[in-house]
């Protein structure tokens, strides 16, 4: 039986939001078969701030034909299901939808990464361990969505013994060797005599950010990252990733964009 935020909840659980504006906010679902587990999870994402609890199933198949009709950002979502494993519908999500999942079966954490999961919840888990999921997924929409920018300025610079305009959103990233560097956009790659320093002072604020002393990445392009690396994808040819090591003093950088905590 499908739910929503408006109506009474099959656990009975009524859903009080705060008020968020809606950039805030990440809207999600729970699908899990145990009903003290959904209520539960409907009572810690009633008092997150930023979740917006749209809807919660027993089943997976329920759930895919609400989604047929309706979008969210984030599935909270348990494994082992009579049906539908949660792992398997996982791989049925729109490439947007990120995944939390939560179950008792340890024994499934490294597949779930495999499908590039969020997080793993180990029932039980706690409250500080939610909120924890809560902000990876909210770190990951920050870091990976489209980002919306005001323009995009184009930068001039001297190439080849002339000058080369340069849209800064079809910059992929940046490499500095010694006093010039290497740009790599989405159709060509550009050598200027400049020092990688000089020109992120060019780029637009907020859009690039350096991740290691030869490299510069931009944001856009931003497939998924850790401590050590940055993994950039210009299109959906996911032949065509592009992996780039994190300095150790630029860690920081991509701290803005995900918490470790």
């Amino acid at each position: 039986m499908v739910t929503s935020q408006e109506s009474t909840m099959d656990d009975s659980v009524s859903i009080l939001q705060d008020s968020v504006t809606a950039q805030e906010t990440l809207s999600c679902i729970i699908i899990d078969d145990e009903p003290i587990a959904r209520r539960g999870l409907a009572l810690l994402a009633a008092r997150h701030p930023v979740l917006s609890l749209k809807a919660m199933f027993s089943g997976p198949e329920e759930a895919l034909t609400w989604l047929e009709s309706n979008s969210i950002d984030l599935v909270f979502l348990d494994i082992e299901m009579p049906g539908m494993k949660g792992t398997d519908f996982a791989k049925r999500l729109p490439a947007n939808t990120m995944v939390v999942f939560t179950t008792a079966y340890s024994e499934y954490a490294a597949g779930s990464y495999d499908l590039d999961a969020v997080d793993y919840l180990l029932k039980p888990f706690d409250t500080a361990r939610f909120d924890r999921a809560v902000r990876k997924a909210m770190s990951r929409r920050a870091a990976l969505r489209p980002y919306q920018f005001a323009s995009s300025p184009t930068i001039t610079l001297r190439a080849d013994r002339k000058f080369v305009n340069i849209d800064s959103a079809d910059i992929i990233f940046i490499e500095g060797v010694k006093d010039y560097v290497r740009i790599h956009t989405i159709s060509e790659r550009i050598i200027s005599r400049i020092t990688i320093k000089s020109l992120l002072g060019l780029l637009p604020a907020g859009q690039f950010i350096r991740i290691h002393k030869s490299y510069v990445v931009n944001i856009l392009y931003i497939k998924a990252y850790d401590n050590s690396r940055v993994i950039l994808q210009p299109d959906n040819n996911v032949s065509k990733k592009i992996v780039l090591p994190v300095g150790a003093a630029f860690r920081s950088e991509l701290e803005k964009l995900h918490s470790y905590q």
